[in-house]
């Protein structure tokens, strides 16, 4: 498979189901071809300018280190390495996504963990071997990775469903969740244009507040209310009242009324 075989499959699986991205997804980390091409062509232009830089994104979190190799909102595509150094503190984190990954330069051992009854209950030791393709439904089912005697290099790819993904972290010991998030990286973008919009004064474009406050997550429905509050008060005052009276979140529900109170749109409950 080669760099143009690389970007259509990205492409299309963009836009795919869940069943069929990960259908284009899977050659990608089953020929590798491309990634072969890719390193070729790197290590050719550093040998003609010892200062060329890749044109990928880096990035570091703890002993993981990744060089993402495409992103969309929904596939994400990177080379990591993972040096040989306890984690601090036992933690699981199940991403919200279907993983695939690859072992570039020796096996991959692991702990696995599934989510049962909202714990994360330990599954026993995985193992893939250089050359094989590991697949967990992140949604459901983890693996934390086990030190080996040197760094492990992996290709690994993340396809997330359809909506908002949702990833969860547990301790390791107890099972117990620690932590909880969700996101929606198309309303999160649109979030960040209505901000602009706001900070431009464009009273205008009060029609887009409207639309966006139809997200699935409830705090990106309250961030779109405090810019569009922000922008136009009075514009804004008939979907305040209507998400204190409709709004399916308790704690949204609760803040919306309470906002009406503070600028006289109803009598306060107290």
């Amino acid at each position: 498979m080669n760099l143009a075989a690389l970007g259509q499959a990205v492409a299309e699986a963009q836009d795919a189901p869940p069943d069929r991205a990960l259908a284009l997804i899977r050659p990608l980390l089953r020929d590798i071809g491309w990634f072969a091409d890719l390193l070729a062509q790197g290590c050719a232009a550093l040998a003609t300018d010892p200062m060329h830089l890749p044109a990928f994104r880096a990035s570091r979190s703890g002993a993981a280190r990744h060089l993402v190799l495409a992103r969309t909102e929904r596939i994400w595509l990177s080379a990591t390495v993972i040096d040989p150094v306890e984690q601090a503190g036992a933690r699981v984190h199940f991403s919200g996504r279907h993983m695939l990954c690859r072992p570039l330069n020796r096996a991959l051992y692991g702990d696995g963990f599934r989510l049962e009854r909202e714990r994360a209950v330990p599954t026993g030791q995985r193992h893939c071997a250089v050359g094989d393709v590991l697949e967990l439904d992140e949604r459901h089912e983890t693996l934390r990775i086990v030190p080996g005697d040197g760094p492990l290099m992996l290709l690994r790819a993340q396809v997330a469903p359809d909506g908002p993904v949702c990833s969860r972290t547990h301790d390791a010991v107890t099972g117990a969740l620690v932590a909880r998030a969700e996101a929606d990286e198309g309303h999160a973008r649109a979030l960040m244009l209505l901000s602009l919009l706001r900070a431009q004064r464009r009273a205008d474009a009060a029609a887009q507040f409207d639309d966006a406050l139809d997200t699935p997550l409830p705090a990106q429905r309250w961030a779109v209310m405090r810019e569009y509050l922000a922008l136009d008060t009075g514009r804004a005052l008939p979907a305040l009242r209507a998400m204190a009276h409709e709004e399916r979140d308790a704690d949204v529900r609760a803040l919306a009324v309470r906002t009406l109170a503070q600028i006289g749109g109803v009598p306060c409950p107290a």
